[in-house]
């Protein structure tokens, strides 16, 4: 007997298909990443015979990976001749102030966790990059914060800094402040504030010479130490929140704020920066969809890319009034919060 199935006009496997492939392109750019191929090509043009001999690699793979390049557009050819195209000039140049190598780096360590994933849905537990082999503790957590202030070098924070009114304020608390880049940005633009970075010592290790470098040391002090234990004070201005509520479970979220807002002077704002469901227009939609599976396998089993609504209630159940939320021209947002002046 033959079956004949029927599907809508117009619609081809090739999207399946396209669907399959795509992980083809996150190892294209990896790779070019990893073997310094950007740096040479802005130098000058390369044949693949000369750009092989200068990283010591195989000729036909060479061409092979040069011609991808192209079609991913992050190169283009003249003849036998390649060289970077706008978009890698622009993003994949080490030391540019829009750099992003990193950022990718740490996206594509986690190559065995999404390989992975058939077996962590059904087990419903995390899997790092480290504990499946794909790479070690120290590289993993290195590309991670240096990922992470890419990010906030190449544009977030500016548009951080463009949508928080911070004048008046002078003392601020960066709670898991990482490499310090979102003081950095807001300290740079507000010559009065000075912030406390509290983080783990391998993330400041990266951000002490971040700092010195934007010539804010008298100003930007980093404090080693677990902030849900330490001693806060209570006199802040102003706490910030960044890149942290994504990756770590209600509980803790709910802990921070409270420990936050315990830590402000009466009138104190809280700032939270994170990806959050603010935003419903569908590209936004797609990536926190995808990011929501990627913290829950890659971070922590209670993480997740969350509704700002219901960082904003947890906000108020902590005691913070006057709570916004605001959408960011990139893929994060922001909620803020006040301390009653009365409180």
């Amino acid at each position: 007997m033959t079956i004949i199935t029927s599907r809508p006009t117009g619609l081809t496997p090739e999207r399946i298909n396209e669907l399959s492939r795509n992980f083809w392109n996150s190892a294209v750019l990896r790779a070019g990443i990893k073997l310094g191929v950007f740096p040479l090509l802005e130098e000058r043009s390369h044949t693949p015979d000369n750009l092989a001999a200068k990283i010591g690699a195989n000729p036909r793979f060479v061409q092979a990976f040069l011609e991808a390049c192209v079609e991913l557009e992050l190169a283009q050819n003249d003849g036998d001749s390649f060289c970077n195209s706008p978009l890698s000039s622009s993003f994949l140049l080490p030391g540019k102030h829009e750099y992003v190598g990193d950022l990718v780096l740490h996206i594509t360590n986690y190559w065995h966790t999404w390989g992975n994933l058939d077996r962590l849905i059904v087990e419903g537990v995390t899997e790092l990059p480290f504990e499946n082999g794909f790479t070690d503790a120290a590289t993993y957590w290195t590309d991670y914060m240096k990922g992470q202030h890419n990010r906030a070098a190449a544009g977030q924070g500016q548009h951080l800094v463009n949508t928080v009114d911070l004048t008046g304020r002078r003392k601020m608390l960066d709670l898991g402040g990482g490499a310090a880049s979102y003081s950095i940005a807001l300290c740079g633009a507000n010559p009065k504030l000075n912030s406390r970075v509290i983080d783990q010592r391998e993330p400041l290790e990266i951000a002490e010479p971040l700092v010195d470098d934007a010539g804010l040391e008298d100003r930007i002090t980093l404090v080693e130490g677990d902030f849900f234990e330490m001693d806060l004070g209570a006199d802040s201005d102003v706490v910030l929140i960044s890149g942290v509520v994504l990756i770590v479970s209600e509980q803790d979220c709910r802990r921070a704020f409270r420990r936050a807002y315990d830590a402000l002077a009466p009138g104190g704002m809280i700032i939270v920066q994170d990806f959050m469901r603010i935003d419903p227009r569908a590209e936004r939609t797609f990536l926190d969809v995808m990011m929501d599976m990627y913290v829950l396998v890659g971070f922590d089993p209670g993480a997740g890319d969350r509704d700002g609504d219901e960082y904003a209630s947890w906000l108020a159940d902590a005691g913070f009034t006057s709570i916004d939320q605001t959408p960011l021209p990139t893929q994060l947002a922001v909620i803020t919060g006040r301390k009653p002046v009365d409180a």
